[in-house]
């Protein structure tokens, strides 16, 4: 009895572990189909050109009727060309464009020659500034060496002398009327004495200078008429003159 009561217990613990157990689920495997392109024979084929679209012939183009009047054969060659207007107007574009040419020519040629009258006188007035410096400066000088009615040997053989011919006329040397006193030379302005004049025999005076004779003072010699003098009285207190505004279009030389 108690062997069987074992042997059912068994059996009923192997009955209910073997219901307990689930048995495991195993899918089957996945193949996909072969893939297999399709034959050449259904490609797509565009259709053929003849089946483009043509615009109708031009046979259907309407034409007008033509004129029953007879075609004029004559050679085109032979008919006279009128071109007077042509040439009519190409003469008086030639002939306008002549006179701007002109015009501008004669304008420049204004211009040149305002330009170069205004370089005469700009170097003319700088002339003349230079000299009247130059005189200033001689005229210092002048005032300094000057002593008891005479000036130092060293001045006076620097500027006065046979070797210092006094020219007349000479723009920025000579002030005053040519061959009248007052005159300026050497830096002092000098005067003839009263009464006295330009001898005319002596005419332009070419080689005058001046000159200094104990007891008489200084004089004006000419040494194509050495027997002849004309006295001379230094004034070293007199200024300058500055002529250089003193300018016109005449040349240096006509002044």
């Amino acid at each position: 009895m108690r062997r069987l009561l074992l042997l059912m217990i068994a059996l009923f613990a192997f009955v209910a572990t073997g219901a307990c157990v689930t048995p495991t689920y195993h899918p089957p495997a996945y193949h996909p189909p072969a893939y297999h392109p399709p034959a050449h024979t259904n490609t797509y084929h565009a259709p053929a050109r003849n089946n483009t679209y043509h615009a109708p012939a031009r046979n259907n183009t309407y034409h007008a009727p033509r004129n029953n009047t007879p075609r004029n054969n004559t050679p085109r060659n032979n008919t006279p060309r009128n071109n007077t207007h042509n040439n009519t107007s190409h003469n008086n574009h030639n002939a306008q464009r002549d006179q701007r040419n002109a015009q501008r020519n004669q304008h420049n040629a204004n211009r040149n020659t305002e330009r170069a009258r205004n370089n005469a006188r700009k170097n003319q007035v700088k002339a003349r500034r230079n000299a009247y410096k130059q005189r200033r400066n001689d005229h210092r000088a002048a005032r300094g060496a000057y002593h008891n009615g005479r000036f130092n040997d060293r001045y006076f053989g620097s500027h006065f002398g046979r070797e210092h011919a006094v020219v007349f006329g000479t723009p920025g040397l000579w002030v005053g009327r040519p061959f009248y006193s007052p005159f300026w030379w050497g830096g002092v302005q000098w005067g003839f004495g009263p009464g006295i004049f330009w001898p005319d025999a002596w005419g332009m005076g070419l080689g005058v200078y001046i000159d200094y004779i104990p007891g008489i003072g200084f004089v004006l010699v000419n040494p194509a008429f050495p027997d002849t003098t004309l006295p001379l009285t230094a004034d070293v207190d007199a200024q300058p003159v500055d002529d250089s505004n003193q300018v016109t279009d005449q040349p240096a030389d006509q002044q």
